[in-house]
């Protein structure tokens, strides 16, 4: 995955082997065929599809069904205003493309030209609900007659951090070094300090805990003991296999497999420190980290190239869904009986992010955003917001006159 945030979520990816939670329930219905409706069960909270399904070019399984605004559950209430802030994020990416560009993924959406021309359009304050439903229209995204998929989790760290060694601030963060051999190092040479007296420190925090599930993120931000704030961001890994400590924790008994999260395997790292130093040192796998923007209001850069919007992107699988497009997702919540129901742009990808209906949620940054992301594996579906034109054709390029 080319993206700052490339191991984001290999941690969560054992963790979903683990709780079982790839296998998705399906629906009743005759997969793939052309005009097949899925039936709707009883956990679905959206209404039943119909319509004239748009196949994928790389799947027949997978399909596009014609829906409305007034059947998206929650569409009413949400955010609209927050929502523009994430599209304009991917104005910005579309409008520096090549305009005839194919937009990618396993259906035709026209070009980046047909994109952007949606970007042109003039939104005024409190007219941003009324901009998606007139430009735009929702397909629910089907795959072998289910819309219900998976969907994760992510956040931004936060640590605290200093450009000096001292008794507290003693853990480095390094930068890749330039070397061959330096950066194939294993992540137990680097603890027993392979790379020490190299000038790599980029630099120390007062936690090995949170450096090790900074790693495993690929990004953070680091709260200086001057006062600043440093963002960092995946800059090269040493090449080494990754190893699940979830995986190993549960094989032992420690946690149970049900209970598996990055709460629950740090907590027990807390509470059993020097097993728990050893368990961190069997992941070979180690991130070397650059200098990012770090201002509160700047979240991490996707693989789409632009700042990620907490709560408002979403991680996908770029051989299904192109970079930057809006998309209504309604899932269950980590916490509660709550819905998460919300308008998202799909502006990042993670290498554990594997299907047409598959999705990673960035919650934000901080220990609260943690808090939701950790635990989430929940069951959803999303509906792609595509140009209201755009239906029916084909390979060819999309006229749009706003």
């Amino acid at each position: 995955m080319n993206t700052p945030l490339l191991k984001k979520i290999l941690l969560f990816a054992a963790l979903l082997t683990l709780s079982g939670c790839s296998q998705v329930p399906t629906k009743t219905a005759t997969p793939g065929g052309i005009g097949s409706t899925p039936v709707a069960t009883t956990d679905d909270l959206d209404p039943p599809f119909s319509g004239t399904p748009i196949e994928a070019k790389i799947s027949s399984s997978v399909q596009l069904y014609p829906s409305q605004f007034n059947n998206l559950t929650g569409w009413a209430t949400d955010n609209h205003v927050e929502a523009m802030t994430a599209f304009r994020q991917s104005c910005s990416r579309w409008q520096k493309m090549p305009p005839y560009q194919s937009m990618s993924g396993a259906f035709d959406l026209g070009s980046v030209a047909d994109w952007a021309r949606l970007c042109a359009i003039d939104v005024k304050f409190g007219e941003e609900r009324q901009f998606f439903e007139k430009w735009f229209k929702p397909y629910a995204v089907v795959d072998s007659g289910s819309a219900n998929g998976l969907f994760t989790g992510y956040y931004l760290p936060e640590l605290h951090g200093s450009f000096t060694k001292t008794e507290r601030y003693r853990f480095p963060i390094y930068r890749t070094p330039s070397d061959a051999s330096s950066r194939g190092k294993s992540r137990a040479e680097i603890y027993d300090g392979a790379l020490e007296n190299k000038n790599l420190e980029l630099v120390w925090v007062d936690d090995d805990v949170d450096a090790y599930f900074m790693d495993v993120q690929g990004s953070g931000r680091i709260l200086m003991d001057d006062g600043s704030v440093k963002g960092v961001g995946y800059a090269g890994k040493n090449g080494r296999s990754y190893f699940a400590i979830g995986k190993e924790l549960v094989d032992r008994g420690e946690i149970a497999k049900a209970d598996i999260s990055m709460q629950t395997i740090r907590s027990w790292i807390k509470q059993h420190p020097d097993e728990g130093k050893t368990l961190m040192r069997k992941n070979a796998s180690y991130v070397f980290f650059r200098f990012t923007p770090g201002e509160a209001s700047i979240g991490p850069t996707g693989a789409m190239g632009v700042p990620l919007t907490a709560q408002r992107s979403l991680a996908v699988d770029r051989q299904y869904l192109p970079m930057g497009i809006p998309i209504w997702l309604n899932a269950q919540h980590p916490k509660g009986q709550q819905r998460l129901q919300r308008l998202v742009m799909a502006q990042d990808t993670g290498g554990a992010i594997k299907g047409a209906v598959r999705g990673d949620f960035y919650w934000g940054q901080g220990a609260q955003a943690g808090e939701m992301a950790g635990p989430m594996k929940s069951k959803g579906r999303f509906y792609l917001l595509l140009p209201s034109n755009l239906y029916g054709l084909g390979n060819k390029s999309v006229a749009i006159n706003p």
